[in-house]
């Protein structure tokens, strides 16, 4: 009988995921060796150490257990299918690694490509054998998995085919003349390629047909201008390269089932928000001015009572004071055709709403990509949804390479101070921690495992005297208070000048706008230090 730790590699399963269009992953963390292998459509990958690279039908990669996180991304004009399979490594020796865990992991790429079919033969070999049993079995999974990794290994270094870069060069060329004319017959001379050859590999790159890849990027460009209500529907279409007004109104209903001025209509339907979140920042990221929405007027120091970076957007929206019970009769008489709600603390039981079908309750999540999509999907407006995640995704990698001098340095504990109460903050559960811990890669003092945030938490701080604190929305005079007792000021954080106590009055991580400021008034404090 040979023994397992003889082998270094040992197959666990396949799974096999399918992302629609434009859809992008929350990041992922490897618990064993994990190889993804892309089957058909496009997309991007993106490590957290800020690389990127592209992802096409033959591209593979690799994450083992303690790399960094990856998120995964369809392309906006073509859903993404990938294999990944999940293997664990056994070190042989002191100086001994796997080959799935160092040969394979090390090179100048984040993502490689080999051979589609090739590929696939391997995969459906190693499916197979995952299927056997016994001592037999085991040996052909880890031999099926091995025939796998040297073919993936022989195309480690190989450079990318000329072919795909060829026609990836003319979609970058038709992303920046999408308000020109522009002859399709023009693209196969640009790559260099016969039309035959060229629609075939485009159609097999993008699922697209290159007029249909064009005519998709036109109306999502399309509908993007229509969230101004300033532009005509005459300026749009010139703007996306329509000279005729009257046949992109025929493109537009062909592709979106509806027509532009049913569109319009749509963004023109007057919408409130009753919660204790400030939805308006999504609504007002996707092109729409609320009717009404809550304010906080004790907290933000505006005249609306809405923070200020969306006070001078908000102008002709009712503020709501959720300092209060938000009641209908403060919201139906202004008429709006639909009502935003989440679950309020003070929920009065209030039945008087509006009509059936007109008030929506959107769910508890932990995310404000759920709370985004939630509201996109109601008023039609995802498109506009996906392209915002994607540009808050770039933001958080270009802040997390701002901000790794600082995050390299040092464990971090995250505590809100309130009257009788210190909240330490967990590692999940909460947008704010998502996003310090998660996106900016900051690191946590490694005692916090729980979820959301602990109240009443004072004693257990002390009892952890953490290396560096990050104080955030708490008041001065509470933070008097706390620093005034003995046991905070004999903190190792304290005593080192390790406590931190930015301007977070502001940082709301749950909607676009807000997180966009958060993030920069995160750079301006961290960099200094």
């Amino acid at each position: 009988m040979i023994p397992h730790s003889y082998f270094t590699c040992y197959p666990i399963h396949i799974a096999s995921y399918h992302y629609k269009e434009g859809f992008r992953t929350e990041p992922q963390y490897a618990e064993n060796g994990l190889i993804g292998i892309v089957q058909s459509g496009a997309g991007m990958l993106f490590l957290s150490s800020g690389r990127s690279c592209p992802l096409r039908e033959g591209s593979f990669f690799f994450a083992q257990p303690g790399e960094t996180s990856f998120e995964l991304m369809a392309d906006p004009g073509g859903s993404l299918k990938l294999s990944v399979v999940h293997y664990s490594a056994v070190q042989l020796g002191e100086n001994e690694q796997s080959i799935g865990n160092y040969e394979l992991m090390h090179g100048d790429h984040c993502s490689y490509r080999a051979a589609s079919a090739q590929t696939e033969l391997h995969l459906t070999n190693l499916r197979q054998a995952l299927n056997e049993t016994g001592i037999l079995g085991d040996m052909r999974k880890q031999l099926a998995l091995y025939e796998l990794l040297l073919h993936l290994h022989a195309h480690q270094h190989a450079p990318s085919r000329a072919g795909t870069d060829s026609i990836q060069s003319t979609i970058d060329y038709m992303e920046r003349r999408l308000s020109k004319s522009l002859q399709i017959s023009e693209l196969p001379r640009l790559a260099g390629m016969t039309p035959s050859s060229y629609c075939r590999a485009f159609k097999k790159l993008t699922g697209l047909s290159p007029g249909s890849y064009l005519t998709k990027l036109r109306m999502l460009k399309a509908k993007e201008l229509m969230t101004d209500k300033q532009a005509s529907l005459r300026d749009i279409a010139v703007s996306v390269g329509y000279q005729d007004e009257l046949y992109f109104s025929r493109v537009f209903k062909k592709t979106e089932g509806i027509s532009p001025s049913v569109y319009l209509k749509r963004r023109d339907r007057k919408i409130a928000v009753v919660s204790s979140l400030a939805l308006q920042d999504h609504l007002l990221a996707l092109g729409i001015l609320p009717v009404a929405a809550p304010s906080f007027p004790s907290y933000h120091l505006t005249p609306s009572g809405f923070p200020s970076y969306l006070h001078d957007r908000l102008s002709g929206t009712v503020p709501l004071n959720a300092e209060h019970p938000i009641r209908s009769s403060d919201v139906v008489p202004l008429g709006p055709d639909l009502i935003l709600r989440t679950k309020l603390t003070h929920d009065l039981g209030d039945k008087h709403w509006g009509e059936e079908g007109s008030a929506i309750l959107i769910d508890h999540a932990t995310s404000w990509e759920h709370y985004f999509r939630a509201i996109a999907s109601r008023v039609d407006r995802m498109a506009e949804a996906e392209r915002t995640i994607r540009a808050m995704s770039v933001l958080e990698q270009e802040a997390r390479r701002k901000l790794e001098p600082v995050t390299k340095h040092g464990k971090w504990t995250i505590i809100r101070l309130l009257p009788g109460n210190c909240r330490i903050y967990g590692m999940k559960e909460h947008a704010l921690t998502d996003l310090f811990y998660g996106r900016l890669q900051f690191q946590p003092d490694e005692r916090i495992q729980h979820g959301t945030y602990m109240e009443d938490a004072f004693d257990q701080l002390t009892s952890w005297d953490p290396e560096q604190l990050l104080v955030v929305w708490s008041e001065e005079p509470v933070i008097h208070q706390f620093s005034a007792d003995p046991r905070w000021q004999k903190l190792r954080a304290v005593k080192e000048n390790r406590v931190y106590y930015p301007d977070s009055r502001e940082w709301d991580p749950w909607g676009p706008i807000g997180r966009e400021h958060m993030i920069k008034a995160m750079i301006r404090f961290f960099v200094k230090l």
